[in-house]
């Protein structure tokens, strides 16, 4: 009977630990699904301006290139907007973190959902080394226009739909806005530097659709294991 008495007695421990680690689970998988919904908005905001960027920055190197490219100035403060910015994507990685941590990946027992947790983690943190590695693209960039332009006169950028900035507004009207050099050298480095850009934008562009990706399978896995709306 004593035997008995402390075999359920283990038994009844190792259900309740169960228990415990399936609650923990479950709520870890909810904050985690959270992150990635903001995480794949966030994403899908970024690509479709990088792909409008990539478009816009087309036409001002056609513009740069023009055998009398200041002829369009109001058309080159309006497109160089897309030459300034520099939309880094910041994921969520609070719950990530965390996970990996404290050790609490335990909890999760799917294999195919810690596959999924395991690409998504490796796609930021590859994004993040390009982001980090081609910065010096965005600074050159800005350190021509500030000796190119009045930056104040470039437009505002509106990487989000919801942004109710108006990515029109600078500080001068159109009559107001100038060049600060003109020489055919400098249009030819600017138009340099916008191809650059792209090159950057593609890159980042074909890392940022890699993530998204993998942040939508992972939030399948989640809703099949934990069954989350």
């Amino acid at each position: 009977m004593l035997f008995l008495a402390v075999t359920l007695g283990f038994f009844v421990e190792n259900q309740r630990e169960h228990y415990i680690e399936d609650q923990r689970a479950k709520q870890y998988a909810s904050f985690l699904h959270s992150d990635l919904v903001k995480d794949t908005a966030n994403l899908t905001e970024r690509i479709l301006f990088m792909n409008k960027g990539i478009q816009a920055m087309d036409t001002l190197v056609m513009i740069l290139k023009y055998p009398k490219p200041d002829s369009f100035v109001k058309k080159i403060y309006e497109l160089s907007t897309y030459a300034y910015s520099n939309p880094v994507f910041t994921a969520s990685t609070s719950t990530i973190e965390q996970l990996k941590s404290s050790g609490s990946l335990r909890y999760f027992r799917n294999i195919e959902l810690i596959r999924n947790f395991s690409d998504y983690d490796n796609e930021i943190r590859n994004m993040r080394t390009i982001e980090d590695r081609n910065v010096y693209i965005v600074e050159e960039t800005r350190k021509f226009l500030a000796q190119f332009m009045d930056l104040k006169g470039i437009p505002l950028p509106r990487i989000f739909v919801t942004d109710t900035t108006s990515s029109s507004r600078s500080f001068f009207g159109s009559e107001g806005l100038k060049l600060y050099k003109k020489e055919t050298a400098q249009f030819e480095q600017y138009a340099n530097l916008c191809v650059l850009k792209q090159i950057d934008w593609i890159n980042r562009i074909r890392l940022m659709v890699r993530a998204l990706n993998s942040a939508r399978n992972l939030i399948l896995s989640l809703k099949e294991v934990y069954h989350l709306k």
